[in-house]
Parts: structure tokens; C-alpha cells; sequence
């Protein structure tokens, strides 16, 4: 007679999803919507040449119009009206935050390494300290455990953890380190362990959300 045998270690193991893969495709879906969406878009020292990459990364981080639909997207999911996607989305970022700061990604051409303490906003930047910075707030709590009057209008709380309200500047330097970690999974900086994989976890995850799928 037959022995049943208990595969549940092994099914677990072929359930789990590797990001990496998802992670690079959704970028290239990001990546024809934006060159479409921008196709007017030229080199600024020379318009007679197609915009780079570098061009059109800028270029989604300084509109700050309706046209942008990854600004748009981000807004929404930060303050709007739907409390599940919000809570949802706050909640994939300060995980984001806290997997940052276990894998310690270094991009080659950056000062610092991938974090919310030091985000990148400016890329011309990127050799300057100033051209940094920390999205981290700390608000004055009160003795009840909301924020204090003074500093509301100041902050955004995640779910432990407060950002700063200017959703611009979040905005800008979210999406260059997405940007970045992109570009070190795609020439191979980044190991294939735990941590690193719950950065390209997250990175999806909030990309997502932004592209609106």
C-alpha cells in the first residue's frame, strides 16, 4: 500500500515568488510608457537628438502635472480617499525603508547607499552631499500619541514611521532609487539573498502601484 508522503516543505519552497524577474519586467512596462507618453522629449543641450534615459528619468521626477500618471498615481495612493490602498502603500514603503537598511545596496555612481535617510533628488547632484535627502521625520507626539498641532501639516505617517509631507520631493527620490536598484539588478549588483530580495520585492510592489496595474 502507499505511503503518503508529506510535500508541504517542498510545495512551500515552488509557491514562493522571486521578484527579480517581475521586478525588470514591470520596469520595461514603465519604461514604454514613458517614452511614449513623453516622445516629444529631446536631449536639453541638444534637441535635435532623442532623449536619453537619463532624460526621461528626469524629466518623470520634476513634472509634477496631471500629465504625469506615476505622480498622479503616488499622490493617490499616499493621501486619497481609498484607505486601503493607503494603508497598503505606506505599509510597502516603510518596508521598503527597513529592507534598505538590512541590504546595504551601494549604486557605482552614487555617494551614498540606497536609503530614506539619503535620497537622491537631483541626480546632477549625486557627487554633492546637499544633493541628498532624509524623508525621515520625527514630530513632536503628544501624550495621547498623535502628532503634535505644529508639526501635522509637516509629516505623513506611514506605520510606525513619519516622511515628510513635501510629496514632491518623495516622489523625486523614490523613483531615482528605483531607478538605481533597477539598474544594479540589470548589471548584476545585487546578490541574490534574502535582504536584497525584499528591497526588489518592495520596489515592485510600490512600482506597481504607481504604473497602476
Amino acid at each position: 500500500m502507499p505511503t503518503l508522503t508529506n510535500y508541504r516543505d517542498a510545495w512551500l519552497s515552488k509557491a514562493s515568488i522571486d521578484y527579480f524577474a517581475p521586478f525588470i519586467s514591470l520596469w520595461l512596462a514603465c519604461n514604454s510608457w514613458y517614452r511614449s507618453h513623453y516622445s516629444d522629449l529631446t536631449q536639453p543641450n541638444n534637441p535635435d537628438k532623442e532623449a536619453t534615459d537619463r532624460d526621461f528619468i528626469n524629466k518623470l521626477k520634476t513634472d509634477f502635472t496631471r500629465r504625469n500618471h506615476l505622480f498622479k498615481h503616488f499622490e493617490d495612493c499616499l493621501l486619497g480617499s481609498d484607505e486601503k490602498k493607503k494603508v497598503s502603500f505606506k505599509t510597502n514603503l516603510e518596508l521598503l525603508l527597513f529592507s534598505l537598511n538590512r541590504a546595504e545596496l551601494q549604486p557605482e555612481r552614487l555617494k551614498y547607499k540606497c536609503s530614506f535617510e539619503y535620497m537622491l533628488i537631483d541626480y546632477s547632484k549625486k557627487d554633492e552631499t546637499d544633493g541628498y535627502i532624509n524623508i525621515l521625520a520625527n514630530p513632536r507626539i503628544n501624550k495621547d500619541n498623535t502628532v503634535h498641532k505644529d508639526d501635522e501639516d509637516k509629516v505623513i505617517k506611514l506605520d510606525s514611521k513619519y516622511i515628510i509631507s513635501d510629496t514632491k520631493i518623495v516622489f523625486a527620490g523614490l523613483f531615482e532609487m528605483i531607478y538605481q536598484i533597477r539598474n544594479m539588478v540589470i548589471h548584476g549588483h545585487v546578490k541574490p539573498e534574502k535582504d536584497e530580495h525584499d528591497v526588489i520585492k518592495y520596489c515592485y510592489l510600490i512600482l506597481s502601484d504607481l504604473i497602476g496595474v
